[in-house]
């Protein structure tokens, strides 16, 4: 199993860094790993029908979401080209805003394993642009909160 994390502080209150990573429409502009992704609710929760690329390579597959009490989500592939792949994002509230936290973990082939220091950093490197995005798109919202209720 190949596990990776990174850290980042989003100058914003957990609410709205909750409020922007509950549309999961967002996950293709945050996850460099992801082109497309097809959002639809489910009795069980949602599931999204996400396409991109992984090391260069044309990917597909299907992950299952729920929401976590923290304000972030799980999400979990159900059909796809590998065996087991989960994404995390946990929100913690840090003075001067929150705490972001994205995990990943796969489960990568046996004839990628020789490669598998070389995906970590290649993964890790995806982490770290996704959350300058989640950091920024959080941000901005907030600041749009923030306007529309001195609007008010």
């Amino acid at each position: 199993m190949l596990t990776v994390s990174r850290r980042i502080l989003v100058s914003a209150p957990q609410g709205s860094v909750q409020r922007y990573l509950s549309d999961l429409q967002e996950i293709a502009k945050y996850e460099p790993k992801v082109d497309a992704i097809d959002v639809a609710s489910t009795d069980a929760g949602q599931q999204a029908s996400v396409s991109g690329r992984f090391l260069g390579l044309a990917w597909s597959g299907t992950f299952r979401f729920e929401m976590t009490r923290d304000g972030g989500y799980r999400g979990v592939m159900v059909d796809g080209p590998l065996r087991r792949m989960e994404s995390r994002l946990l929100l913690r509230p840090v003075i001067g805003g929150t705490l972001v936290e994205h995990q990943q973990a796969y489960e990568i082939p046996l004839l990628l394993r020789p490669l598998k220091p070389f995906v970590s950093r290649w993964l890790d490197s995806t982490l770290e642009n996704g959350l300058g995005f989640i950091k920024e798109g959080a941000e901005a919202l907030n600041r749009r909160l923030q306007l529309q209720g001195l609007e008010a």
